[in-house]
């Protein structure tokens, strides 16, 4: 009779595994759980990195294969856990640097789309200005602008990126320098100083018509003499000035990461791949001994900064976002982020478990590419928390006040999922630095919801003071007055919020040295008061403060029972640039005595210059541009005011310039006075009609957000006649 062997003894559960350092050490150390959650964990990363910068390549999934298995091979001798994260990116950029060489006589063939749509009869000016591969790539201005820098700058424009990115840290940078991190700043700030008088004569070389001098300068020499000369023409050429002020300061471009799904059989491969590649030998060895930081910063340089066609190959996984400028610090952080620019401060934490792995084991599964929120935190934030908690994944704290108050400068608050009803304001006073800024932001996918319902009356829901701090990704809801107000803030960056039903403004900066903050992808809608005449009730507005440097940028501000953008009052320029503010003052809450009048953007009261360009006003019952009485020297261009309730740009008193923009079926569509300076708007053409304009999908303007939160895709108010005149709602 066959024999049954005997069952074994049931193996127990294994416990949870490390995070951060303690994670890398473990896999280091060979334990396979851990290997392959952490290679599972970065390879969004790493994924990220490649597949922008080999933009779309068919070697994408090799390259980033095998930059995978040579970090497996070489974790055993890497010798500080903490300093994971940027070993593996500069493997990774190696790799496309490696991939670039071999490739680099079949790109310059690449046909060049973006320049080949400008005529340009000087082409030796863009042969000399611009690298080819890269512009083709990346189409941006900044990768064109940088072939201009010297060899010294252009290594400092790639390590500036890569800090951009969230890559590495400003003292990562300062290492690969060689300096101290004030002097690092230094560095920085020069090299974007010469960046920046690029970027301005690309602008002025780009105009249409072009400065018959400028092309004159352009004729042969070193890229830093004709630099010098063509600055020179621009800073004193009121035509090319022109041109140059149109365009957004470098300070205020900053970089992140595009998101791109991982393929599945990529993802399916990591375990296998980390349980065989274990141990370090050959070339892969000698690799990491070169890297290795107990050889100093000479080699992080070698391989991080490969010269000018690395610096571009990394250059190319990152697309440009508007952030305030920091002058103390250039480059800090974006509002939005990938999971990997998402990892806390000190080192890389990441959390695997069960379902990180499970998804990397199964062939029908994607791994996530990124988060529309952090990927990870110093502390945590839930509905089920308790303040008494130490703030971790697991044990996580209940209010965003306390984990701010543990956060120290450079930290991450991760607030999770669900809904929370304080029953007082919330306080965010945390204040970070220019090169450490402290992050509030959901958690992964996850929405969190501040519910004001269980305030009381006139209280105020979320006060926010300080600066540097980025929020981002918040739901703010139901609040009995103001729902979010900023107090002198600086430096700060409000991104991908969404604030709506509340009592009074969605959003209300306010008080002295209110300076350098951005307003970013947000929604503002369906705020009214619940009492009175309901009519005051502003999506976003700027009041009794003064300050400079404020920008909103890509935000909705529509239905609120007021004004969508309200700048009446505020001492200090506040540019708004591609935004859209519709259906404000009508009454949507059946008000006996709703005071109606609400406009789209209020431009100000006092004598201030705002800036509006690329924005859209419709459907509102007050105006769809206005100054408000104010008498200061408003710029306005591409703009779009449709069937507002009133005129469509209403400027009698003040100095503005508006210019290039459309007015169609207001009453009426431009109210202006003498001060004001106006050309090729609408209204001054014959032939404009509503016929001219797309109005068949209105609600499309309301659609949700994509994963990068970015405005919906609209054909809505799109121009038939002449694109050159108004807003552009979906380029």
């Amino acid at each position: 009779m066959r024999s049954i062997p005997a069952r074994p003894a049931t193996e127990p559960a294994p416990g949870p595994l490390p995070t951060g350092a303690g994670l890398v050490e473990a896999a280091r150390d060979g334990d396979a759980r851990a290997r392959a959650a952490l290679f599972g964990d970065y390879l969004p990363l790493v994924y990220n990195i490649v597949g922008r910068g080999l933009n779309g390549h068919p070697d994408v999934d090799d390259v980033v294969q095998e930059t995978m298995v040579r970090a497996m091979r070489a974790l055993p001798s890497l010798r500080e856990p903490e300093r994971f994260r940027s070993w593996i990116v500069a493997i990774a950029v190696r790799q496309m640097h490696d991939h670039g060489r071999r490739h680099r006589a079949a790109a310059r063939l690449a046909d060049l789309p973006e320049a080949a749509g400008i005529p340009d009869p000087a082409g030796d000016f863009a042969e000399l200005a611009v690298d080819r591969q890269a512009l083709a790539r990346a189409g941006q201005d900044l990768l064109e602008a940088g072939r201009w820098l010297t060899d010294d700058h252009r290594e400092t424009l790639a390590l500036w990126w890569q800090e951009c990115a969230g890559q590495l840290t400003r003292v990562e940078v300062a290492e690969v320098l060689r300096l101290s991190v004030p002097h690092t700043a230094v560095r920085i700030q020069r090299m974007k100083a010469k960046l920046e008088a690029a970027v301005g004569v690309l602008a002025a070389w780009r105009a249409r018509p072009r400065c018959p001098e400028l092309g004159a300068l352009a004729d042969s020499g070193a890229a830093s003499r004709v630099l010098t000369r063509l600055t020179r023409h621009v800073t004193t050429c009121a035509r090319c000035a022109a041109a140059v002020a149109a365009r957004d300061s470098i300070d205020e471009l900053p970089i992140r990461l595009g998101s791109l799904a991982i393929p599945a059989l990529l993802a399916a491969r990591i375990p296998g791949l980390a349980a065989q590649h274990g141990t370090a030998t050959g070339p892969v060895a000698a690799f990491l001994r070169a890297v290795s930081p107990r050889r100093g910063p000479a080699a992080w340089r070698r391989v991080l900064v490969a010269g000018a066609a690395g610096a571009a190959a990394v250059a190319l996984a990152l697309y440009l976002e508007p952030l305030p400028r920091t002058p103390q610090v250039p480059g800090v952080p974006g509002p939005a982020a990938s999971a990997s620019a998402a990892a806390p401060s000190a080192a890389p934490s990441v959390s695997p478990g069960p379902a990180s792995t499970a998804a990397a084991a199964s062939p029908d599964t994607r791994a996530p590419a990124a988060y529309s929120g952090v990927a990870a935190g110093d502390h945590y934030v839930a509905p089920n928390g308790d303040d008494a908690n130490p703030g971790t994944l697991d044990r996580p704290f209940a209010t965003i006040s306390r984990a701010l108050a543990a956060s120290a400068p450079g930290q991450t608050v991760a607030v999770r999922g669900g809904t929370y009803r304080p029953t007082a304001t919330v306080s965010l006073a945390g204040t970070g630095t220019g090169e450490r800024r402290i992050t509030v932001s959901n958690y992964r996918d996850e929405q969190p919801v501040l519910d004001g319902s269980r305030l009381p009356a006139g209280t105020w829901f979320v006060v926010q003071r300080g600066g540097f701090l980025t929020v981002r990704g918040l739901r703010i809801v139901n609040a009995p007055d103001r729902a979010y107000v900023c107090e002198s803030c600086h430096d700060t960056v409000l991104a991908r919020l969404d604030v709506h039903g509340n009592g009074q403004a969605g959003l209300l900066l306010r008080g002295a040295d209110t300076h350098d903050n951005l307003v970013a992808d947000s929604d503002f809608h369906d705020n009214h008061e619940t009492g009175g005449t309901g009519g005051y009730a502003d999506g976003l507005a700027f009041k009794d403060g003064a300050g400079g440097g404020n920008r909103v940028r890509g935000c909705r501000m529509y239905d609120n029972s007021g004004d969508g953008v309200d700048l009446d009052g505020f001492a200090g320029a506040v540019t708004v640039e591609h935004t859209w503010a519709f259906g404000n003052g009508v009454n949507r809450w059946g008000t006996a005595s709703f005071s109606a009048g609400g406009s789209g953007f209020k431009l100000g009261g006092v004598q201030v210059s705002h800036v509006l360009t690329d924005s859209a006003a419709w459907d509102n019952a007050g105006f769809g541009v206005t100054e408000a009485g104010g008498t200061g020297a408003h710029r306005l261009a591409r703009d779009t005011a449709f069937r507002n309730g009133a005129a469509g740009f209403a400027f009698v008193s003040s100095a503005a310039t508006v210019r290039d923009s459309l007015a169609l079926a207001n009453h009426p569509d431009a109210w202006l006075g003498e001060r004001v300076t106006h050309s090729a708007n609408s209204w001054e053409q014959p032939g404009w009609t509503t016929a001219s304009l797309d109005v068949t999908d209105a609600a499309s303007a309301t659609a949700p957000r994509g994963p990068d939160g970015r405005l919906p895709v609209t054909s809505f108010l799109r121009n038939t006649r002449d694109p050159s005149v108004g807003a552009a709602l979906s380029p």
